[in-house]
């Protein structure tokens, strides 16, 4: 019967420490993201209804296409950010 060993890697304490710091920001990021992703979505859910009756039941205009690609574009990098995959 073979056993199989694991080879051991040995870093530096300064190399150890800075590892653990960008894992710890990695954590940061992704909770500030998904604040950023609720924030948004709450607002969202407040105006939703202005939005409909001031922008989807009138003629489009300039102003309104405008309107729509301004408070959509933030959502779109966060969202993507948001696979299932990585919620907590």
């Amino acid at each position: 019967m073979s056993t199989t060993t694991t080879p051991t890697i040995h870093l530096p304490p300064d190399v150890l420490r800075s590892l653990i710091e960008v894992f710890r920001n990695m954590g940061v990021a992704r909770y500030t993201s998904t604040a950023g992703l609720v924030a948004m979505l709450y607002d969202w859910f407040l105006t939703v209804e202005d939005e409909i009756e001031v922008i989807w039941r009138k003629k489009m205009t300039l102003t309104s296409v405008l309107y729509l690609i301004v408070s959509s574009s933030p959502a779109i990098p966060i969202a993507m950010r948001h696979r299932p995959s990585t919620i907590c």
